[in-house]
């Protein structure tokens, strides 16, 4: 369809956020772009030329290549012609940039809020009540007793005034979840709150997103989890670390994958070759080639048959077979035909899938949307 969609595995995290907000799905239609339903209605006629997904009721499109808003009936919120960038709305603001360079964020109705200085290269959406800046500087480093000079960014944050609340010093920042951001220093990683004050010092290679209260850090190539106060509740050692999902979490030792607990203590050994998060109790683990399923007392519940597989949503799991996806219940049953060449999980009931370059979305019952008479 366009650049959202991903070949597997990529493609696991990418949909689920394309529904998050609205039961409208862009859909492309002899190269136009409109809008269905989960019920397959288109709801949006294809008039568009580009769609994005809806976030807090307001969708981003194009006409004669010039963007503009809309809402979920269509109403035009911001006309084409005022900006060349619009960025999708979080927490009630948008950034856009009109045609003589100058960012702004507007409000939902399209009102200009506050204008972003000259010297701010870029501003990522709200989170928290915060958006990270980032700054174009020149960063100087001294090699073989010369000065060297290179373009380089800086990063900090403004509230929804505009105001700056944490300054530009960070060589690079993250959004703010749960009340805390990750930040680099030189080349080494730790995380703030919400105030710039820093809870964890930066001292790993890379910390991962908190997921179960829990996130991944790399301690110099050694893997483990610090929870939400920093403290490391899980001591790196292993060779690498998966995020936590249903209270268990992947590990790499001796270049095999097992699960850990909540607690840390390994549940399952590492014996697979490959694995995926649990998700509604099961889990996909790959051995000798072929991917089958596993609860999380390790017992094998449907056979390693599979050539790929992801994770269950929705009871439904896409599997790859003979080079073409489709979707198992719990049961292991190809409830939905191996017919596709990229597939997403579900959400909202539909999934979005590939026919070669053609995007288009599928219902639990196999039925592809929308449903064109």
């Amino acid at each position: 369809m366009n650049a959202r969609l991903f070949f597997l595995p990529l493609l696991l995290l990418a949909f689920p956020l394309l529904a998050q907000h609205t039961t409208l799905f862009p859909v492309q239609i002899k190269g136009k772009w409109g809008y269905t339903n989960k019920e397959g209605q288109l709801t949006i006629k294809a008039v568009y030329d580009y769609a994005e997904s809806f976030h807090e009721g307001r969708a981003v499109v194009a006409l004669g290549n010039q963007p503009c808003v809309i809402d979920v009936n269509n109403k035009r919120i911001v006309d084409t012609g005022l900006y060349t960038n619009i960025q999708r709305f979080s927490e009630g603001l948008a950034k856009v940039t009109d045609f003589k360079g100058q960012q702004h964020f507007i409000d939902v109705q399209g009102k200009v809020v506050f204008t972003l200085p000259t010297d701010i290269y870029d501003a990522r959406p709200f989170k928290m009540g915060l958006s990270c800046v980032s700054k174009s500087v020149d960063l100087h480093e001294t090699k073989f007793q010369h000065d060297i000079v290179t373009a380089g960014y800086k990063f900090g944050y403004i509230n929804n005034k505009g105001e700056f609340t944490i300054p530009v010093k960070f060589d690079d920042a993250d959004d703010f979840e749960y009340g805390l951001a990750r930040f680099r220093d030189y080349k080494r990683f730790g995380l703030m709150d919400t105030l710039g004050n820093v809870v964890v010092n930066a001292i790993y290679s890379n910390i991962g997103r908190f997921f179960e209260g829990k996130a991944v850090v790399d301690k110099g190539g050694v893997y483990g989890y610090i929870n939400l106060q920093g403290v490391e509740v899980i001591v790196p050692t292993y060779q690498y670390c998966f995020d936590f999902s249903e209270g268990m979490a992947g590990f790499r030792m001796n270049n095999k994958y097992g699960y850990l607990n909540a607690e840390g203590k390994v549940e399952i050994e590492a014996q697979y070759d490959a694995i995926r998060p649990f998700s509604q109790g099961l889990a996909a683990v790959k051995l000798n080639g072929k991917w089958g399923f596993i609860n999380k007392s390790g017992k094998l519940v449907l056979r390693h048959v599979f050539d790929d597989a992801t994770i269950f949503v929705d009871d439904r799991c896409p599997v790859l077979v003979k080079r073409k996806w489709g979707f198992i219940d719990q049961t292991g049953v190809l409830v939905i035909p191996a017919d596709f060449d990229a597939v997403g999980t579900f959400s909202h009931g539909i999934a979005e899938v590939m026919i070669g370059n053609t995007g288009v979305f599928v219902n639990k019952g196999g039925m592809l949307l929308p449903i064109l008479k």
